[in-house]
């Protein structure tokens, strides 16, 4: 029995024993539902971090903090954008599962991002070097990861695998450019200079130390001695409790309208859409049930609200015939005629309205009149056709703000036929176009849902989604 629970108690370390992922509790809120203003750079919903992999549980790019952790943040942010200043977090309330799951990591083979992160340091000494908890403040929602914006810093470049890495301690023009001031290293640089109180860094970066821990101390932070961005909210002490809730949209808690379309698997080109409205804490359905085609090749992980896993299912990419997977917001309405019956904005075809499908242009994955923008592409779509696909139309958000090949023109439309697939939109009858322009209000924040069945029956708890 001695040796079974010392076993037990092991497992706990690296995994821990809870019953269940519970809902998010009254006190949790979402930052930007506090502060806007605030930017979010959420590390661990993707895979530019130490692990290489989205963390479990980040199923969206978002900040939540206990409520007053929050409200404190929000006033550290207006104090230091009266000096020129402002704030930008990288972390904030980390599930359970994530914790283990960065213990789970310093226990298989492999350091795809060491380069970066940690080049001097062995992952097996994470823990021992003080670089990654077991039980993690992050996880008692009043725990915070952020860096200082201001005027002189440079735009946040774009990451991707194929980046070339650079030591994250390496000169403030070298190293990863994240859209802030010159802190010495980089976020999660698991090295002695990224200590608060390193030596080894220049004037500049002590003195932005400097000013970011005296604005958060003011109101009620403490720094950690080995992580110049870890910060914790001391106004709250009670709020000590482990959670293990997963981050979803913060859209998703918030919308009024669903349309849900779901196929039978990735490669199935036929769907079933529904609406739902919210009534208090649960979505009634709306309506009938009403027959979609999606992409020709299918369905794939699309750059919507959640966060992509590529060992989940295939990923959306330019010219692939494949519709988006996930959860978008729906944009500006379109159709042939001046104007319609949608609360939705509405936009008008002229025959020099094009989509912008070229990746490398600036005006990718948009809308664009053709007569008044100056032209950077070399491939669109003629958005005034001589069919009726786009007689009535939606714009997907997928993509939005787009990343170079990653897809671009995704359209609820006006299908050829129910055995027709697309090239990546979704598709339906046209009175049930009609209906859905006409009910959707953008004052009731209206999401597309759209995921192969077996997909949505595993996300359905986690993401708070009504039964089909």
């Amino acid at each position: 029995m001695r040796a079974l629970s010392k076993i037990l108690s092991t497992l706990c370390l690296v995994v821990p024993c809870l019953a269940s992922a519970e809902p998010r509790p009254e006190h949790m809120v979402y930052l930007r539902s506090i502060d806007p203003n605030i930017q979010q750079d959420i590390r661990y919903a993707t895979a530019h971090n130490f692990t290489g992999h989205p963390l479990d549980g980040y199923e969206a790019p978002e900040c939540l903090l206990s409520v007053d952790a929050a409200k404190a943040l929000a006033r550290v942010q207006t104090a230091l954008h009266a000096q020129g200043y402002g704030l930008k977090v990288f972390d904030c309330y980390r599930p359970a599962r994530a914790v283990a799951d960065m213990g789970n990591f310093a226990k298989v083979p492999g350091d795809p991002t060491k380069a970066e992160f940690y080049p001097r340091v062995d992952k097996q000494d994470f823990w021992r070097l003080g670089y990654v908890a077991r039980v993690s403040g992050h996880s008692k929602g009043s725990t915070v990861d952020l860096t200082l914006t201001g005027p002189k810093a440079p735009s946040a470049a774009i990451w991707s695998p194929s980046i070339t890495q650079v030591d994250c301690t390496a000169p403030y023009g070298q190293r990863w450019q994240d859209g802030a001031l010159d802190m010495g290293t980089g976020f999660d640089c698991f090295d002695e200079p990224a200590h608060t109180d390193s030596a080894a860094i220049n004037a500049t970066a002590k003195a932005n130390r400097q000013r970011l821990t005296s604005a958060m101390e003011k109101e009620g932070f403490v720094g950690y001695s080995k992580e110049w961005w870890h910060f914790s909210y001391t106004g709250n002490p009670a709020l000590n409790q482990v959670m293990d809730f997963p981050i979803t949209p913060m859209e998703l808690s918030s919308s009024h309208q669903l349309i849900i379309v779901t196929t039978q698997n990735w490669t199935d080109i036929q769907g079933s859409a529904q609406r739902y409205e919210r009534h208090g804490k649960t979505f009634e359905k709306v309506g009938a049930p009403f027959a979609v085609v999606v992409g020709k090749s299918g369905l794939a992980w699309g750059k919507g609200l959640t966060v992509v896993d590529p060992l989940a299912g295939p990923i959306k990419r330019e010219g692939d015939g494949k519709a988006p997977a996930g959860i978008f917001k729906l944009g500006t309405a379109f159709g042939y005629t001046n104007t319609t019956d949608t609360r939705l904005p509405y936009q008008p075809l002229t025959p020099t309205i094009e989509c912008v499908d070229d990746s490398q242009s600036k005006r990718y994955n948009q809308l664009v009149d053709g007569a008044t923008v100056a032209k950077d592409w070399n491939s669109s779509e003629r958005m005034r056709r001589d069919d009726d696909m786009y007689r009535n139309g939606i714009f997907i958000e997928h993509n939005t703000p787009a990343v170079a090949g990653a897809g671009s023109c995704i359209f609820f439309h006006i299908w050829r036929g129910p055995a027709s697939g697309t090239l990546g939109c979704t598709a339906m009858d046209p009175e049930d176009i009609a209906r859905l322009l006409g009910w959707l209000d953008p004052r009731q924040m209206p999401l597309l849902v759209q995921l192969p069945a077996a997909e949505y029956a595993r996300l359905r708890d986690s993401w708070g989604l009504p039964e089909r």
